[in-house]
């Protein structure tokens, strides 16, 4: 499932050798967030990694697979009635031959809400 304009929308981004920044915003009204949960909305861990694997895609030019999650840590609960814009800092972005490796920091400001070191490989 795509998240991307339905979920979230990208409001910026910026680009460096090996890291890639955006700032999203939630879209409060997604209809996961009526199910998760009701009243006390909650951003879901898959939603998290499925946004960081989407963002890696559109950083890299091409469609991406998970393939592997070698860490991931949910530090805190990611609201979208508190929290409305969120950054994606990916970096230690690698291309590969046939995968793509990333560690993504997910927050605002200086306070991280996840912390993801994800392993991709191209889709078939």
């Amino acid at each position: 499932m795509k998240l991307h304009d339905s979920l979230y929308s990208i409001v910026s981004e910026s680009a460096g050798d090996s890291c890639h920044s955006y700032l999203i915003r939630l879209n409060a009204d997604h209809f996961i967030y009526r199910a998760h949960f009701p009243g006390e909305p909650i951003t879901p861990g898959v939603c998290i990694m499925q946004t960081a694997l989407e963002l890696t895609s559109l950083a890299c030019g091409l469609e991406l697979e998970l393939s592997n999650v070698k860490n991931i840590k949910f530090l805190k609960v990611i609201s979208p009635n508190e929290v409305k814009l969120i950054t994606y800092s990916l970096s230690k972005l690698l291309v590969e031959e046939d995968e793509v490796k990333v560690q993504v920091s997910v927050g605002v400001e200086e306070e991280i809400y996840a912390k993801l070191s994800l392993v991709c490989k191209r889709k078939a």
